[in-house]
């Protein structure tokens, strides 16, 4: 029964983390629109800011502060 409860209680932990994203997954989702949305010549106002500000972080290996700034960065995008 011990073993059952620690069995859940790691798929728990697991599934919340898997749900999670961090900031490198943030940064790989958004560079890629940051760079069409530049070639477009769209005006990327604050997110480009945002952007700019996690990827500092996580170069000082602020992973958290990071994963506010690409979070922040994804919602103030314009959209597609």
């Amino acid at each position: 029964m011990r073993r059952f409860t620690l069995a859940l209680t790691l798929l728990a932990a697991l599934a919340g983390a898997a749900a999670a994203q961090t900031a490198i997954e943030l940064k790989k989702e958004l560079l890629p629109r940051i760079k069409k949305a530049q070639a477009e010549g769209k005006d990327l106002g604050p997110a480009a800011e945002y952007f700019k500000q996690g990827d500092e972080a996580l170069k000082n290996g602020l992973q958290e502060e990071a994963e506010e700034a690409f979070k922040k960065a994804k919602e103030a995008m314009p959209p597609e």
